[in-house]
């Protein structure tokens, strides 16, 4: 028995709560405000011990006495005060106390009363009544003996005590709630107790009350209310343990109650409870007869039977068969049945067993035997076609040849295949579950198309639509059946929630998405398991990750089978059998002998005495009426004061009358406003009776939507319909999830779906991925690894290598070591078999022959891949647990929506879906629509247990159900005896003859409308003298006209056409029949009445009764047009018609009377006309009907037609007209038609050609019988005479013979004979008489002098013009100013530019004030024109943000920023990421432009001359003196090289002889402005840049300011060296000059490298500087990410140190390599766990936790490695030029080296070592559970982080590296590294303590208190930390920069001090806070400030104009570094060094 009990420490936190004041106490997730504590709740202290010692103080009260009294009063609290009542009565119940049989009275009255109150309340209620406190109630009162004293007499425990007790249970809140449907199971559960003792005992002491009742002494109670009571409850008890019914208890109490209830039943007059408690005790008595045809087991006895045989009539199912069970599928019960077939069932040769409609051949009677024979024949209709397809499918794969679908089956049906499937992905999404991803390849047709040809085509096609059932399926019989998932996407435009992009071979993503059509060679489809159960996952996982080859695979689809239209309605039908609670089951099915005509009673509700219905709702005069059940009067009442006709009146009389009501309605008779009025009475009586909600059913989503949208034009409100498939926007904010999305739901609600949808759900659907993720890799070498190293060690230690000591071998490439042992061994030729697998586990692996290793190595991947399918399995249960639950959530509070519905409307399909919480809607009222059509067993899961009136309407002359199997269908001789098509309606009004006896089954009475109101008598004579011979027509019929341009109203134009041929011949309900000829002919009659004018909308209907030809017309019917009235003016037509004097009150304008010419539209034919198939067509009607027969075949075989339901259907839709166009010698031998034809005949109404008759000339006579004729004799739909009459313009009409339609269509093409409008000028009008007349006059005048009003003359106008000025728009283009912007334009006159709309189209101007950039949009964007309300122009400014280029130049490179402008934010320019431009003669810089250059490392300098040259390196600044000679060289003309010595010669183009006119004329000397030609090159060569633009080399030298950098003669040519090179020395103020002409660069000229390299060396430094400083940033944002990864992860299980380190002797195992790196790595191995032979590596399964950690900590030492000081430019160059060497004049000091750079990278590698050493003290604290240690270890020892150190940890290594930062900072004077420093060694102090205690605690542990090596207790290491927090504290003070925001070294040295000196350990710095230390970081360089350094020489950038605004102290030294008014402040110096090296490195584009 499953009790869901909440613990007793929850109630006690309850009677706690009270003591606090008023507040918010959390208990369990909710919260829960609380009052203060009434004086009168006992102190559960006092109350179990007997003293309490709180005393006199204590809020609560001490007299025991107060609990043992009464009841409180219920005056004593407020309403909302109950629940609080009811949980202070719960603590009563505690544990070991138990409740007085007064609170237990008390308990459950107030329990009771809530459930009628707050639901959230009545929730918590329940709840709360399963813990075990609250059952200790329901103990007291069952368990427990009272003492009857006379005040607590038998009777007035029932009345107190039992009766509220079963009232609360069994209230619609409990056992109708999903949510508490546990809870409501653990209550009767319990209420039932051991073997059914507790409720015997309750139920007998009942049955001695209700034996000794006495109605005065038990009022207002009665017995039968009591018997109702009881019976109840013991239903539902019934309903949560199935397993009662073999119980004789329960059974003994059944019968005592019945026997009560049969006394009751003869004594006292019936009323409702009588009703209600024989309802109950028939559903009881039902159940348990199930459990008495259980047999009994028998054990077999060892002698053998001689069985006799006996031949069975019909072969059985299951066990009952005489040959035993078919398959694995074939069972007796069909609850066991599967839906879908399995592969047994498939494949077996023997026919399945089905029912036949002979009850007496059934192996189960009654009800269930009903039940049982619609399952099965449900299901061999739609799966077994299925099944059938398959095996044909089985059978095509197997024989080879054969293609999929070729030669199907006879049931088969539809397949389309796809070719090679692989499931290419497998996901877990939280909505759908498991979802597959199978790849096949793209169809043939669809291969060579392009892509839009490819979407074009899935987007219109209906393959694998959402929904849709496929199956893939192999040779060996693996058979799945899936349907195509929702998020199945058929294009990359599909708006789907799931997307994946296409996976490739090695598991990523491409970015491609999976769709239908996007790929050329494949296609994607996403699919979904039908039952996603174990075998059936495991089956979809196992071909995910194949161990060996699988068969060939495939895809197939059966797009005829929709899941969803038969699976709920099946799993009703098994719900339904174990649970029989059918209503009228006697009538439904009946047994024993039973008359043939039944007399139905009154509905349950309507059989109290002096029952009336109201129907005052259906008067028409609004006066009273009553309706009494059974009166005959009712019906004359009826007629006489309601719309309603004789019959109609008859039959809503009688059908309020009969529990089980049917109406017959002929073809037009008005069923379904009958059914409609009938909802009316209904909904009129439904609070006296309590229906609760009408339930409307219907078959299709069509008619539901005809039915309520009529009750919605009826004015019936408060309508709900269910389901998502409506067309009928009317109806659209009517459904069920549209009311339910706006409901309220309870606070438990709210938390269940709360705690499902953003914990649970997600939870479960990430594990899931997890695992499939592991599945992926499950094959892969290190899974391998892991799974070797924790199952099999020693074949781990084999492939992998491991020594005795625990160190593991490094293999080289060990992903290939499973490979290359899987490719040796012996062969098998030269090794016997193989050994066995159990051997083979146990044998080393070096001895294994190759098969052995293949064998031992599956074995290994399945042993992986098994698990990971066990985990799935299991996590799918999960979620489908966790689904059902959230759906049981929804449902209630859909449940709650319906309750408060009048009227709820759901297809039969969708009933069956929604059934458990339909049943509990307790709706008493079923209404079915066309009932005729709907096959019994949908109706048998309609009727809902709580129905009580059943109304069938339909009429079973028309359509029956439609089915699949023509097998199973009664117009077949073989399908006869099964007729399955045959409706529950059918059966009952005309029940079939039994095979048997030949006898009738029960007949139940029925009503028959019989007044039609939709035919011409003409029409409805061929139905009613063939099938409806009481038939009337109502008195309007036949005054419907005549059918306009036919001469007939009704007509059958015979043809003996051929059909075109049947895709399936042997079919004989085949769908795919056409007929051309009747094609074109349908289509020719339709345009001739279409073009009448008479019929618009849907007046004519075209029916066919197959889909072949309906698709035939559609297509052709689509691209013809034809001329119809506007729908608009049709009203306005009507008026015109009118005569003036009519009573509508529109005035008709004069001059439409008259000339007035109603607008046409060009439309298609098919939106004229509705085309339908017969069957789709039954309750629609049109005025005119074509039919068209398609059949005309030899064999006389009409297919559809023969049956005369859908004959009936057929001739039953036309109201005026109809005419059929068919073979009627093919139909003629069809009984039903024969009598057609014979009357037509008689009547004159066949023939071969229709006459067709035109309005305007009646006599004369046309016929046509081929669709030519049409155009031949009405070409214009009237005759082929000229038409007469006269066009509206007086003109006569030029057409032939057409309707006033046609004519109304026609345009006078004659010249217009009027004048212009007016009159005043007398130009006639230019256009077409038939064309309106142009309003104005546009006849253009010349030879005018016409002044405008500008004052503009003219001489030409227009003839209006000339009579309005003012209109004149002047030509003359004039200078305007345009108000607002003050720009100029040239406009014409008449453009007003200060209006709102004009536009100017200037620039707009305007500079940004924060970046200096000019507006570049049209003005008009930025000054949007508005007028006000005044109408006065308003031109408001809208600049946007500023989109042009930053262009800010970077102070490092010649490049500009190129990022759009972000002045406005603040934003600092990004770095530069063009390639380098730095270059050399032997080289250049491959890098981006922002990263620090390599300098060139070649030893030789290119600068040299035959006079001397250059002796540095290439890298350092020249130590030469350039020669300044001639170059002595020739050129390729002939003459001498104008260049400079030592420079490169230029082209031949550049002789000062030789050179063209532009060379020689070029200025090349600024000096005295000489030209070329004139300059004496002995005296004065050239230098020649690559720009070509070239100087003097003294005009060059002027530009390159040589002064500076060389002694100079008085020439100004370079003599000596001026001073030494040093780094930094370039301090001119003036920048190093480019290019004057160009500013090309000067990089290539050899004579300035001093100044060059120099300038380069600086460049690259400071590239340096700001490269160092954007990496590490970058690499310290990752370092936080990781630490908030971290602290987000799950506490894993931390292994044992002690167990590892210590051995029996008290010395170390081998400590960790002496590295920083190695210790993290040992901490990890500590958190993950290992095995005991795995050699450290993580357990299986288990990710690294500290991978990430460990990477960063490397990346952050390789950055270290870069940045230090040898890397540095300055020092490569220095070493390269040999700095110790005198001779060398390159100076260089170590103090220029920078050395921030490492410094930051040591401390960011040491913050990752401390946040290790953080998350592992996490771990440690919050561990739950002690770790486990070496004997002798206490349990004091255990928990705490600090003894998993045990010595294993060298914190010397941090301690060194810490003095060494400190060192390094306070040199180069970097105070707050120098500080953190400081800390960080206070840390690894802290660190080192705990380690210490661990050493000892370890030590004592292992017995080895007394030896040498007695570790110390880490007093040294506090005290140490301590001096090193006070450092750190003096740094702070001396340096207040330190500590200032957004700092956080203040915090650190606090939380850090309480570390050391015993506090808890926690960060000292968040990761919010570190993000705004770097952030303040990022701005100290920026790419495009000026440089400076402060007093300390420490650099920093400053932007804007490129001087400080504000005064600011330096951010590493707290120096001065800003100032005021963009002046510096005192130490501040610009870097020149770097500044104006910078800008003219930069200038000069090197």
């Amino acid at each position: 028995m499953l009790l869901a009990v909440i613990s007793v420490e929850r109630l006690k936190e309850v009677a706690r709560i009270w003591t606090a004041p008023s507040g918010w106490v959390k208990d369990t997730g909710s919260l829960t405000h609380l009052d203060p504590v009434p004086s009168s709740l006992i102190c559960y202290e006092f109350r179990r011990k007997g003293t309490c010692k709180q005393g006199n103080r204590c809020r609560f009260s001490h007299n025991t006495s107060a609990s043992q009294g009464g009841p409180s009063r219920k005056s004593d609290y407020k309403p909302d005060g109950k629940l609080k009542e009811w949980k202070r009565l719960l603590v009563q119940g505690e544990p070991p106390s138990h409740p007085s049989l007064h609170s237990a009275q008390r308990f459950f009255q107030l329990g009771l009363e809530m459930m009628n109150g707050d639901l959230g309340a009545a929730q918590e209620a329940i709840r709360l009544l399963v813990t075990e406190p609250g059952l200790s109630f329901i103990k007291t009162i069952s368990d427990r003996q009272p003492n009857m004293t006379m005040s607590h007499t038998s009777a007035t425990l029932w009345r107190d005590a039992i009766r509220p007790l079963f009232k609360l249970l069994t209230h619609p809140r409990v056992v109708d709630s999903a949510v508490l449907e546990q809870q409501a199971a653990s209550c009767f559960n319990f209420l039932f107790g051991v073997d059914g003792a507790r409720i015997e005992r309750l139920c007998s002491r009942v049955l001695l009350v209700l034996q000794s009742w006495s109605d005065i002494s038990m009022r207002p109670l009665s017995r039968i209310d009591a018997v109702e009571t009881c019976l109840g409850v013991l239903s539902s008890i019934l309903d949560f343990n199935t397993t009662i019914i073999v119980n004789t208890r329960f059974a003994k109490l059944v019968s005592d109650f019945s026997t009560v209830l049969t006394q009751i039943l003869a004594s006292q007059p019936e009323e409702f409870s009588h009703r209600q408690a024989t309802k109950y005790l028939d559903y009881i008595q039902r159940r348990l007869q199930v459990g008495n045809d259980i047999p009994l087991f028998q054990a077999h006895s060892g002698t053998p039977v001689a069985r006799e045989q006996f031949v069975l009539r019909r072969d059985l199912p299951g066990t009952l068969s005489a040959d035993g069970p078919r398959h694995d599928n074939d069972h007796a019960e069909i609850p066991s049945i599967k839906i879908l077939p399995t592969y047994e069932e498939i494949v077996s040769p023997r026919a399945e067993y089905l029912p036949t409609k002979n009850p007496s051949e059934w192996h189960i009677q009654g009800i269930r035997g009903r039940l049982d024979r619609e399952f099965r024949l449900i299901r061999e209709d739609t799966v077994g076609q299925l099944r059938d397809t398959v095996r044909d499918l089985l059978e095509a794969i197997r024989t080879p040849g054969m293609r999929l679908g070729q030669a199907p089956g006879k049931n088969s049906t539809r397949t389309l295949s796809y070719d090679a499937p692989e499931l290419v992905g497998v996901e877990f999404d939280e909505s759908c579950g498991l979802e597959l991803t199978i790849r096949c390849a793209q169809l043939p047709a669809l291969r060579k198309a392009d892509v839009r040809a490819r979407r074009h085509w899935w987007e219109q096609c209906k393959r694998l639509q959402a929904g849709g059932l496929v199956c893939v399926l192999d040779a060996t019989g693996s058979i799945l059946f899936c349907v195509v998932s929702d998020s199945n996407m058929r294009t990359i435009h599909d708006n789907k929630p799931h997307r994946r992009d296409k996976p490739n071979e090695g598991g990523t993503t491409t970015g491609e998405k999976l769709t239908l059509s996007e790929d050329a060679e494949f296609l994607f489809v996403k699919l979904q398991l039908v039952n996603p159960g174990t075998h059936q996952i495991s089956q979809v996982l196992r071909w995910y990750r194949s161990l060996e080859s699988s068969p060939r695979r495939y895809l197939v689809e059966f797009p005829g089978i929709l899941l969803a239209s038969f699976l709920h309605t099946l799993t009703a039908l098994q719900q339904m059998y174990n649970k029989p609670d059918v209503p009228f089951h006697e009538l439904l099915a009946p047994t024993g002998t039973t008359p043939s005509q039944t007399r139905l009673q009154p509905p349950q509700y309507a059989r109290k005495i002096g029952f009336r219905y109201d129907a005052k709702c259906l008067t028409t005069d609004g006066t009273g009426l009553e309706i009494a059940p059974g009166s005959p009067t009712s019906a004359r009442k009826l007629e006489e004061k309601t719309k309603l006709d004789r019959t109609q009146s008859i039959a809503l009389s009688e059908s309020l009358s009969r529990e089980l009501a049917m109406i017959q309605g002929p073809p037009g008779t008005g069923k379904s406003f009958t059914g409609e009025q009938l909802i009316k009475v209904l909904l009129a009586n439904k609070n006296k009776s309590q229906l609760g909600p009408i339930l409307c059913v219907c078959y299709t989503n069509h008619a539901l939507d005809q039915l309520l949208e009529h009750l919605v034009d009826a004015g019936i409100k408060g309508i709900i319909r269910i389901g998502s498939r409506s067309k009928s926007k009317k109806l659209e904010d009517l459904n069920l999830r549209v009311v339910a999305s706006g409901a309220d739901r309870t606070r438990s609600e709210r938390q269940a779906l709360g705690k499902l949808n953003k914990e649970l759900l997600p939870q479960v659907t990430r594990d899931a991925n997890d695992a499939i993720g592991r599945l992926t890799s499950s094959q892969t070498w290190r899974t391998v690894e892991a799974f070797l190293a924790e199952s099999y060690p020693r074949h781990h230690k084999e492939l992998f290598g491991e020594d005795e000591e625990g160190w593991t071998e490094v293999k080289p490439k060990p992903k290939h070591t499973i490979e290359q042992w899987l490719r040796t061994g012996a062969s098998t030729s030269t090794s016997p078999n193989p050994r066995d697998l159990e051997i083979l586990k146990r044998a080393p692996l070096g001895t294994m022959s190759n098969p052995e290793r293949r064998i031992i190595h599956r074995h290994w991947l399945k042993s992986i891949r098994d698990s990971i399918f066990t985990d799935i399995i299991r996590i799918n249960r999960d979620y489908t647990r966790m689904m059902d639950q959230k759906q049981r959530v929804r449902g209630d509070v859909d449940l709650r929506c319906l309750q408060e519905a009048q009227v709820v409307g759901v297809t039969t399909t969708g009933l069956a879906r929604q059934l458990d919480t339909l049943r509990k809607l307790r709706s008493k009222v079923l209404v079915c629509e066309e009932a005729g059509e709907v096959l019994e067993a949908h109706i048998l899961t309609a009727l809902l247990p709580s129905v009580e009136h059943a109304i069938l309407i339909g009429d079973h002359l028309q359509l029956r159900p439609q089915i699949q199997n023509y097998e199973l269908q009664s117009v077949n001789p073989r399908g006869e005896r099964y007729s399955l098509d045959m409706s529950l309606f059918e059966r009952l009004v005309q029940p079939p003859s039994d095979q048997s006896d030949g006898t009738m089954t029960t007949q139940l009475p029925f009503s028959v409308l019989e007044t039609q109101r939709r035919m011409h008598p003409s029409i409805s004579d061929l139905i009613r003298k063939t099938l409806y011979p009481a038939l009337k027509d109502a008195p309007n019929v036949s005054d419907y006209p005549d059918v306009v341009g036919m001469r007939k109203r009704l007509f059958w134009m015979h043809h003996e056409s051929p059909e075109a041929g049947s895709a399936n011949s042997q079919d004989p309900v085949g769908t795919s029949h056409t007929n051309d000829f009747e094609v074109d002919m349908t289509i020719a009659l339709a345009r001739h009445l279409v073009r009448q004018g008479e019929y618009c909308g849907d007046d004519i209907a075209v029916i066919t009764p197959y889909l072949g030809q309906l698709q035939k017309l559609r297509r052709k019917m689509q691209s013809m047009f034809e001329i119809r009235l506007n729908d608009r003016d049709q009203v306005d037509v009507e008026a015109l018609e009118r005569d003036p004097g009519d009573d509508t009150g529109k005035e008709v304008p004069p001059d439409k009377s008259l000339s007035w010419k109603p607008a046409v539209v060009k439309t298609t034919l098919l939106s004229t006309i509705r085309v339908a198939t017969v069957d789709n067509f039954q309750g629609e009607e049109a005025k005119v009907v074509i039919v068209s027969l398609v059949r005309s075949n030899d064999r006389q075989n009409c297919g559809f037609l023969r049956t005369s339901n859908r004959v009936n259907v057929l001739l039953s839709r036309a109201k005026h007209g109809m005419f059929i166009i068919g073979n009627a010698i093919t139909y003629d031998s069809v009984p039903m038609w024969h009598e057609v034809l014979d009357m037509l005949c008689k009547e004159g109404n066949f023939g071969t050609a229709f006459e067709l008759q035109c309005p305007r000339h009646p006599s004369t006579p046309i016929s046509v019988s081929d669709p030519d004729h049409f155009g031949l004799h009405s070409p214009e739909s009237g005759c082929d005479l000229a038409c007469d009459q006269r066009l509206l313009c007086g003109h006569a009409c030029t057409g032939m013979c057409h309707s006033q339609q046609l004519h109304d269509a026609v345009k006078c093409l004659e010249d217009c004979p009027r004048p212009m409008s007016g009159g005043s000028c007398h130009h006639p009008c230019p256009l077409r008489c038939g064309d309106d007349c142009p309003e104005k006059c546009a006849v253009r005048l010349t030879g005018l002098n016409i002044t405008l009003p500008c004052g503009h003359k003219i001489t030409s106008a227009r003839c209006w013009e000339t009579r309005d000025l003012e209109a004149v728009k002047c030509q003359v283009h004039v200078d305007r100013t345009i108000p607002g912007c003050s720009h100029k334009a040239q406009v014409q006159c008449h453009v007003d530019v200060g209006n709102g709309p004009y536009r100017c189209t200037a620039r707009c101007g305007q500079t940004w004030s924060t970046c200096g950039h000019t507006c570049v949009r049209l003005c008009y964007q930025c000054r949007p024109r508005k007028k006000d309300k005044d109408g006065a122009v308003l031109v408001p400014t809208d600049h946007p943000m500023c989109s042009a280029k930053c262009g800010r130049d970077y102070k490092y490179c010649r490049h500009t920023c190129e990022e759009g402008c972000h002045s406005a934010n603040g934003k600092a320019c990004p770095p530069c990421k063009k390639p380098c431009e730095v270059r050399c003669g032997h080289s250049k810089c491959s890098k981006q432009c922002h990263e620090p250059c390599a300098p060139c490392a070649e030893g030789t300098c290119h600068s040299r001359c035959p006079h001397g040259g250059c002796t540095m390196p290439c890298a350092a600044p020249c130590n030469w003196v350039p020669c300044s000679l001639r170059c002595g060289e020739m050129l390729e003309c002939g003459h001498q090289c104008p260049s400079v010595c030592g420079e490169r010669c230029p082209p031949p183009d550049y002789c000062q002889e030789c050179s063209s006119e532009s060379i020689k004329s070029a200025c090349v000397d600024f000096l005295e402005m000489k030209e070329y030609r004139d300059i004496d090159l002995d005296l004065e060569p050239c230098i020649f840049p690559d720009c070509r633009h070239f100087l003097t080399v003294t005009s060059m030298d002027g530009q390159m300011d040589m002064g500076s950098h060389y002694m100079v003669d008085e020439n100004g040519l370079p003599v000596g060296m001026n001073k030494a090179s040093e780094p930094f020395s370039m301090g001119s103020t003036e920048a190093v000059r480019v290019c004057p002409t160009c500013r090309g660069s000067l990089r290539n000229i050899a004579r300035y490298g001093r100044i060059v390299r120099r300038a380069m060396l600086d460049e690259a430094t400071k590239k340096f500087v700001s490269w160092s400083n954007e990496r590490y940033l970058t690499l310290a944002e990752q370092v936080v990410c990781e630490q908030e990864r971290l602290a987000n992860l799950d506490t894993p299980a931390v292994t044992s140190v002690a167990a590892y380190h210590h051995t029996t002797d008290g010395s170390h195992r081998a400590s960790s390599k002496a590295s920083r790196i190695s210790q993290i790595e040992y901490l990890q191995m500590l958190v993950q766990g290992r095995d005991g032979n795995s050699g450290g590596r993580p357990a299986k399964g288990k990710s690294l936790r500290y991978a990430q950690a460990i990477r960063l900590w490397n990346m952050v030492n390789s950055f270290a490695g870069v940045v230090r000081k040898e890397e540095q430019p300055f020092q490569r160059v220095a070493v390269g030029s040999n700095v110790g060497d005198e001779a060398n004049e390159f100076l260089y000091d170590e103090s220029v080296a920078q050395v921030k750079g490492h410094l930051l990278a040591t401390i960011l590698s040491l913050k990752c070592d401390i946040m290790v050493f953080e998350d592992f003290g996490r771990l440690m604290a919050g561990r739950k559970v002690a770790l486990p240690v070496v004997s002798g270890e206490t349990e004091e020892q255990k928990g705490g982080w600090d003894k998993v150190f045990g010595g294993r940890i060298d914190f010397g290594l941090y301690l060194r590296e810490c003095e060494r930062v400190i060192s390094r900072a306070e040199e180069a004077k970097y105070p707050k590294e120098q500080a953190q420093g400081h800390l960080f060694a206070a840390r690894f102090c802290g660190f080192a303590i705990a380690s210490a205690t661990a050493e000892a605690q370890a030590a004592r542990a292992a017995g080895l208190a007394a030896t040498a090596n007695k570790p110390k207790d880490g007093t040294e290491a506090k005290e140490k930390g301590l001096v090193h927090i006070e450092a750190a504290r003096a740094i702070a003070k001396r340096y207040p920069s330190t500590v200032a925001p957004p700092s956080t070294l203040a915090a650190e040295i606090e939380t850090i001090e309480k570390f050391l000196n015993g506090g808890t350990f926690y960060e000292a710095v968040t990761a919010a806070e570190l993000r705004a230390v770097y952030a303040a970081m990022s701005m100290e360089f920026r790419g495009t400030g000026h440089w400076y350094t402060c007093e300390n020489g420490h650099p920093f950038t400053v932007g804007e104009c490129g001087m400080p605004m504000e005064q600011a102290r330096c951010p590493e030294c707290g120096g001065v570094v800003g100032g005021l008014h963009h002046q510096p402040a005192a130490g501040v110096t610009k870097d020149v060094t770097m500044e104006q090296m910078a800008r003219g490195v930069g200038n000069m584009r090197l």
